[in-house]
């Protein structure tokens, strides 16, 4: 179990440090109309978030005795974030996909939260 903890906190840790470096240094890669001052600024506040969400994934994989509270805070990251997407799509303003991918995170990690649970009782 410890070493696909690994490979799941290394592979999220990697996805979110590139997309919130990717989104503090050109978000209009990541938002078209991040031209604009105020939209720009949103985007990099939000790559900032990557990066910190980045780290403390690197961070539950060298510290697996110590990571429960870290990782139910990412879990509840990814819930409110998938359920802000899920919000959006019910509004009309996106498609049916986003919400799906944006829940496949929180997914992971409840289901990661679940078995380590069953896992530390045996």
């Amino acid at each position: 179990m410890r070493k696909l903890n690994t490979i799941i906190y290394g592979v999220f840790g990697v996805l979110a440090l590139v997309y919130g470096l990717g989104a503090l240094i050109r978000p209009q890669a990541i938002v078209p109309e991040a031209g604009q001052f105020p939209i720009s600024h949103l985007v990099r506040e939000q790559g900032a978030l990557g990066v910190f969400l980045g780290l403390m994934s690197v961070w539950c994989i060298f510290n697996e005795d110590r990571r429960t509270a870290v990782h139910y805070f990412l879990t509840l990251f990814a819930f409110l974030l998938a359920a802000i997407h899920w919000l959006d799509f019910f509004s009309g303003h996106l498609s049916w996909r986003s919400p799906l991918y944006n829940s496949v995170p929180f997914l992971i990690l409840l289901l990661m939260a679940l078995v380590n649970r069953v896992a530390a009782r045996i």
